[in-house]
């Protein structure tokens, strides 16, 4: 198979999936923008990957060219907000190219998205053969626009399951010694630890933390997660500490409300991070999906995330794994900080695992199984 992929920003799970896929009968060609300031990534994980084309290096004309000299069988493109992709992918699909397109946006029932699926038959259907979605909330968009049946996959993004697996295991280890069973997971004896292995610590933190990962902005509801932590520590003696990791404007707001800052974290060390940690939240404004919250769900931490959060749909169930809150609604979330706080070390456990076994649901691998099968079926049919 023959993959052309048109992306936006590389990250550390679609790295993960990506190399994959790649052990597969598969030739690919990767175009993806380069990263944004508040992301550093270190280039180095995308050794894993090989050669990417720098998308603000080529022209729409350029691109064209170089998708028509590739010659490929299927197209991985990330939605329609670049013109030049659309561009490549209505000549691609006049030739017969199958046209996959990622999507992570949530159906809102707004004025845009109705009139966008009034449009749909002469917009993305002219240039958009599936739509693969993120989860329940996209799959009813993908439906509104013409998707529905084998033109609509699940399951467009996935964390890197094993690596950030590898930290429940140890997290879980003694409370069940030895009765665990082979998951695929990496051997706990394997883990990185001691301050030779990395710069960020794995060791169990003597006092109890709630972890933060993200930009830095206020679509993420840092405010309200200011607010909250403030009523939280209001309420108790020994408030859990708050540990950022992340960059942005809103980082002095963090401080002043006594949060810790760690910085941007590379994907290698975040399930380290997530390591030291007791719970996760997310209390995002704005969040079409949020691997992070599969992220954190498989290093088996209990986790607490907005209602606009996306992947909640899917990998929380609240007072099982976690709670879910009213985003923007400081009060709301502050219950749910005392109420995790209020957890006796075995309940958090628990909740932590019921949160690894919710995270099993999407896999690198399930990632490229799927690719590969609905590519095959498609041309079967």
């Amino acid at each position: 198979m023959r993959i052309l992929i048109l992306h936006r920003r590389l990250s550390g799970y679609f790295i993960a999936c990506l190399a994959r896929l790649f052990t597969a009968d598969v030739s690919a060609k990767l175009v993806a923008w380069p990263n944004q300031e508040d992301a550093p990534f270190d280039e180095s994980i995308l050794s894993a990957i090989g050669e990417v084309t720098s998308r603000a290096d080529l022209s729409d004309a350029d691109l064209l060219a170089m998708a028509l000299d590739f010659e490929p069988d299927v197209v991985l493109v990330c939605g329609w907000s670049d013109a030049g992709y659309v561009k490549a992918c209505k000549v691609l699909k006049a030739k017969g190219v199958l046209i996959v397109s990622g999507c992570d946006t949530q159906w809102k029932g707004s004025a845009r998205q109705y009139l966008a699926s009034l449009i749909a038959p002469w917009h993305v259907q002219k240039f958009i053969d599936v739509f693969w979605v993120s989860g329940e909330r996209q799959r009813q968009l993908a439906a509104k626009l013409g998707y529905t049946g084998d033109r609509c996959w699940d399951g467009v993004y996935a964390c890197d399951w094993k690596l950030f697996g590898a930290i429940a295991k140890k997290r879980f280890l003694k409370a069940e010694s030895g009765s665990w069973k082979a998951e695929g997971i990496l051997k706990p004896e394997s883990l990185a630890t001691g301050p030779q292995s990395s710069g960020l610590s794995s060791q169990v933190p003597s006092l109890k933390s709630f972890a933060f990962v993200g930009r830095y902005a206020p679509e993420k509801g840092l405010d309200t997660l200011i607010e909250a932590y403030r009523i939280y520590c209001s309420q108790v003696e020994s408030p859990w500490k708050l540990v950022c990791a992340g960059r942005g404007e809103c980082r002095d707001q963090l401080l002043s409300a006594g949060a810790e800052d760690r910085g941007f974290v590379q994907p290698s060390d975040l399930p380290n991070f997530f390591g030291e940690a007791s719970a996760f939240i997310l209390p995002s404004r704005f969040e079409p999906w949020g691997v992070v919250v599969q992220e954190a769900a498989a290093t088996g931490l209990p986790v607490i995330a907005s209602d606009a959060c996306g992947a909640g749909v899917h990998l929380l169930r609240d007072r099982w794994n976690g709670r879910s809150f009213a985003a923007a609604n400081a009060q709301h979330l502050a219950e749910c900080l005392l109420w995790m706080h209020q957890q006796s070390d075995a309940q958090l456990t628990e909740l932590g695992r019921n949160s690894f076994e919710l995270s099993k649901q999407y896999t690198p691998d399930r990632w490229a199984q799927t690719l590969i099968e609905g590519v095959g079926l498609r041309a079967e049919g």
